[in-house]
């Protein structure tokens, strides 16, 4: 395990505050070519090998993808064309806006700072940004703006630990994280609710262990139907800390049951292609009872997974009974997402019941422990350094 936080420098030796600091793939998804770029807050330098530009507040420049290198001009002046160009912050209270001109994406914007080099046949856009700024994005990304600060506290420490468990997920590729679903979602600065950013660096520097010191798995997901499901039920891996618990406070949410009709000859031809003989079975053999979370389906001597038939159907869950009505299948559920871990449904009512981040963290994941992020086994008091000049 290598230290939690990848310090990224800056080449040219520019002087900026310490901080510990991730580097983020911005637009991850997008074959970027030209960015518009400009400071909202605080004060910038644009830096090159050759030399630094100030830029004012609300100066427009355009950095765009000249072959293998960075082109970057305003609405005046072409500044020049180099291999690798930063954007670097002066002040602790730096932001800036993205706008993704080709292809057209929305403006977003983003703590601290910015670095362009091209690869894999795109601009690299990365935002060098100070851990808690990056988790508190994260948690306004993954969680909405509405919530008790507790709640934001126990997504705070999920997003802290896969942070850390994944920081070399991407180092070959320059940075350590993107920002899409593959890593977690990121859209820039969280700025729907102050509470989120108070909520992270509250809890900085914890993450949440299992019984032997390791990083746990962080599952989340919207609403668990009134009970969580076991790892081991819906992916290939079994967690010991990842168990199945009856969960009370997420009843009654606009996620918590919902219905849907399904032809019973579509039905049918679910089944044929899972190898039941399903053509001449009575509608009524399709009838499946589910109180508790149920991983298979039997049907016609055959059982097949709940999961397969949220995928198959595109339901919200794998949590559902089924009947039959007006020559339909229809399939009554609970719950929104795969239904491993916190169910935040469920963690913002006990957040506003005044129940503590960490209990919280307890009453989803069995045997763990909140703790400093020296504490983790494997912890390398060594940083990895990521130079932008080479």
């Amino acid at each position: 395990m290598k230290r939690f936080f990848l310090i990224t420098t800056l080449f040219c030796c520019v002087s900026i505050a310490e901080a510990q600091k991730i580097s983020i793939s911005l637009h991850n998804e997008l074959n970027l070519q030209t960015l518009l770029i400009t400071p909202v807050s605080g004060r910038y330098l644009i830096v090159t090998e050759y030399g630094n530009f100030s830029l004012s507040p609300n100066q427009i420049i355009y950095v765009s993808r000249a072959g293998d290198s960075v082109m970057v001009r305003d609405m005046a002046s072409h500044y020049g064309t180099w291999k690798r160009v930063s954007i670097v912050g002066q002040t602790d209270k730096d932001v800036i806006r993205i706008n993704s001109i080709t292809p057209s994406a929305p403006a977003r914007i983003y703590d601290d700072n910015l670095g362009f080099y091209v690869d894999f046949n795109r601009l690299m856009a990365i935002n060098i940004v100070d851990v808690d700024k990056y988790i508190s994005g994260v948690v306004d990304a993954e969680s909405g703006p509405n919530a008790d600060i507790e709640f934001y506290k126990a997504q705070a420490l999920l997003a802290r630990t896969y942070a850390l468990g994944h920081m070399d997920k991407h180092t070959d590729e320059g940075f350590n994280l993107c920002d899409q679903v593959h890593c977690q979602v990121y859209k820039g600065k969280s700025v729907r609710n102050p509470d989120i950013l108070k909520a992270t660096q509250a809890t900085t520097d914890e993450v949440i262990v299992d019984a032997n010191g390791d990083l746990i798995t962080g599952a989340f997901h919207a609403n668990c139907g009134g009970q969580t499901a076991n790892s081991d039920d819906v992916w290939i891996t079994s967690y010991p800390y990842l168990v199945s618990v009856v969960d009370p406070y997420c009843k009654n949410k606009p996620s918590s049951s919902w219905e849907v009709r399904i032809p019973i000859e579509k039905w049918r031809e679910f089944l044929i292609e899972k190898g039941v003989a399903a053509e001449t079975m009575s509608p009524d053999s399709f009838v499946f009872a589910s109180k508790k979370r149920a991983t298979h389906y039997e049907v016609g001597g055959a059982k097949i997974p709940t999961s397969d038939i949220r995928t198959y159907f595109n339901l919200r869950s794998s949590f559902f009974s089924a009947d039959i009505v007006s020559n339909s299948v229809r399939i009554k559920g609970k719950g929104y997402g795969h239904g491993v871990g916190l169910c935040q449904d469920g963690a913002m009512q006990m957040a506003k019941k005044g129940i503590s981040y960490p209990e919280i963290i307890k009453h989803y994941f069995k045997g763990v422990s909140v703790t400093h992020h020296t504490k983790v086994n494997g912890y390398d008091d060594d940083a990895n350094i990521i130079d932008f000049d080479q």
